[in-house]
């Protein structure tokens, strides 16, 4: 069983995502925070070491991280936070609040992926965008988005893809099938639906190269 810290003084947050996380199999121990004076035990280090740093100003190195450097961290920021968020600071990834429990199941999942560890559910994340690919739910800056399944399988594909650019008949083929017998042109219908539901992000991720294609760029973090 895999193991989660979670390090957050907000009792009803705490309450909010600990059944949820033991519901979907994991091992959960939630911490007030860090205790002066107490070294944390490194045969105690935890999977994901999830980190609320919401007051914290500018986000800085927590000592578990120092003594559980085995662990993936995960930080919960505000999003006036992620500007100031320094590779220093030692976070493999975060969580831009508010928080959304779903998604935050799923992007514990895919930290476990992402540090060489198999989970149960297969997920992907770029950006504030993540899809769970075994329950069909894809989450942007923790607003669920509601796909129809060609949406979805589009969308998909060109994040497995990231960074290859395809033609309207190469996804066609791809996505729809080789016995699919409709026009081309229901790819760009299809794009802009995506586009339009996913208008509420800071990325764009879907990115068109004239009279060549489409390719999903992944935002640096």
């Amino acid at each position: 069983m895999f193991r989660v810290t979670f390090v957050t003084a907000d009792d009803a947050l705490a309450d909010s995502v600990v059944e949820p996380l033991r519901a979907a199999g994991f091992e959960v121990l939630r911490l007030t925070g860090f205790e002066e004076g107490v070294e944390p035990d490194p045969a105690a280090a935890p999977d994901v070491l999830t980190l609320d740093l919401r007051n914290a100003g500018k986000p800085s190195r927590s000592p578990l991280q120092d003594a559980w450097a085995t662990s993936f961290a995960l930080a919960l920021v505000t999003p006036a936070q992620v500007a100031s968020l320094d590779p220093a600071c030692g976070i493999d990834d975060f969580i831009v609040t508010p928080l959304h429990v779903p998604e935050f199941v799923a992007r514990v999942e895919q930290a476990l992926w992402r540090h060489g560890r198999s989970t149960r559910r297969n997920t992907i994340a770029a950006g504030e965008l993540l899809m769970d690919m075994t329950n069909y739910q894809v989450f942007e800056s923790g607003r669920a988005i509601t796909l129809t399944y060609k949406e979805f399988e589009l969308l998909r594909f060109l994040m497995t893809h990231a960074g290859s650019v395809f033609g309207r008949e190469q996804l066609l083929n791809r996505v729809w099938g080789y016995h699919y017998y409709g026009g081309s042109r229901t790819v760009d219908v299809h794009i802009r639906r995506l586009r339009s539901k996913l208008a509420g992000s800071r990325y764009d991720y879907i990115e068109t190269l004239r009279n060549v294609g489409y390719r999903f760029s992944e935002p640096l973090r």
